[in-house]
């Protein structure tokens, strides 16, 4: 039950790039004033909320399975970068709202930049910038993070659960274990 979180992460970002082109082509006049802009920012906000919500507990359960065993630890960290990356990415979503929560969401943030070193880079108030942003290099971050991590798990395959038996795994998995697992 708990390998599903994995592949319903992913078909929810498949919709959060699909609705989100969408909103790219139309622009925000576009999602801000027509019943279809409505629907599709809709579809957009519900699909990012299951992705976030779908990975945080892929996250977990993985971290949980001690996931990372057998040769896994860079598929382990390429999804952990996924995740933060995704985090930084629905920060510039926030702003695209263009209400006043996003107005004091990007002041507040442009003084964290500020003080972080970064503000001269980046500039949270300037809306075109922190759009470009998030539906450019941000979104390509995340599908390039997520190719490489599902190459990974493609290719080392899926951590079994902590108890599971020498003879109960294929030989394929056996052979990937490390040797302290494989001596239980």
């Amino acid at each position: 039950m708990v390998y599903v979180f994995g592949v319903a992460t992913i078909g929810a970002l498949v919709v959060v790039v699909c609705s989100g082109l969408a909103l790219a082509f139309e622009g925000p006049a576009w999602w801000h004033e027509s019943a279809g802009g409505h629907f599709v920012n809709s579809v957009h906000l519900w699909s990012v909320e299951l992705f976030m919500g779908f990975m945080t507990i892929h996250l977990w359960v993985k971290f949980w399975m001690a996931s990372w065993r057998g040769r896994r630890q860079l598929t382990w960290m390429t999804g952990v970068l996924v995740f933060l990356v995704a985090v930084f990415e629905a920060f510039p979503g926030y702003l695209a709202q263009t209400n006043f929560d996003s107005q004091w969401i990007a002041f507040e943030a442009k003084d964290a930049f500020d003080s972080a070193g970064i503000g001269a880079f980046v500039n949270p108030m300037n809306f075109g910038q922190a759009l470009m942003l998030r539906i450019s290099l941000l979104p390509a971050a995340v599908i390039l993070l997520v190719g490489v991590h599902l190459l990974l798990v493609r290719i080392r395959g899926v951590a079994p659960p902590i108890d599971a038996r020498l003879e109960d795994l294929g030989p394929d998995e056996s052979q990937h274990r490390a040797p302290a697992e494989a001596a239980r």
